[in-house]
């Protein structure tokens, strides 16, 4: 049987894993989400990483970041508790490196997902995983922009069922968050064409016939 220092241990490097991802893949990039003639965006900032993981910690979200990017992140930095169980973290950790999937891959976008303390108006699922997005708003709760972001990862639970609504994204769109205009299209159905109204929001390259 795994001692509690083998666990913590285990988690530790799920934890440095996941936050090597995150910083390759997502954080820094804004990612778009069409389907039909509905969109959003979709930010990852660092202090929302530590959302994401299962776990409970006394450092600030974004000193936990940088240090399990950097591979500094120690066993006493972070802890479990009633709302975060070993089991959780080690149930979202191999899904939570897994991220990016749900960014460069076909999935189901949901609405009004229902949890115990809070409904998500849209969330993303590859029906193994499921991210629930919120709205960036300040501690007044007034939105500061349009983008949405990753507050919670839900593991092969009945989200699907708990949603009022869902629907299969048709394109996904990417971009450094430092350009105006989408540059990457990662997710494409060949079946369905670019709707006019996310045309200012992509390059031409992706709607203007070049042949």
């Amino acid at each position: 049987m795994a001692t509690k220092t083998n666990k913590k241990r285990e988690i530790r490097q799920g934890i440095i894993d996941a936050a090597n991802v995150y910083s390759q893949s997502l954080a820094g990039k804004h990612f778009l989400y069409v389907y039909g003639e509905e969109y959003f965006e979709v930010s990852f900032p660092v202090n929302h990483f530590l959302h994401l993981t299962g776990v409970e910690t006394g450092l600030s979200a974004k000193d936990f970041y940088q240090n399990a990017k950097r591979g500094r992140l120690t066993n006493s930095q972070f802890y479990f508790d009633k709302r975060h169980p070993y089991a959780h973290a080690k149930k979202k950790l191999p899904c939570l490196r897994r991220l990016p999937e749900l960014t460069n891959q076909m999935v189901c976008i949901l609405k009004n997902m229902q949890t115990i303390r809070i409904t998500y108006q849209l969330s993303v699922t590859n029906l193994e995983f499921t991210l629930g997005l919120v709205e960036n708003v300040d501690g007044r709760g007034e939105k500061k922009n349009d983008f949405f972001l990753p507050m919670s990862l839900r593991v092969k639970d009945s989200s699907v069922e708990k949603s009022s609504d869902g629907e299969i994204v048709d394109f996904i769109f990417s971009k450094d968050a430092s350009l105006s205009t989408y540059d990457t299209l990662l997710v494409k159905d060949e079946r369905k064409e670019i709707p006019n109204n996310i045309k200012p929001l992509i390059k031409k390259e992706f709607y203007t016939d070049v042949s």
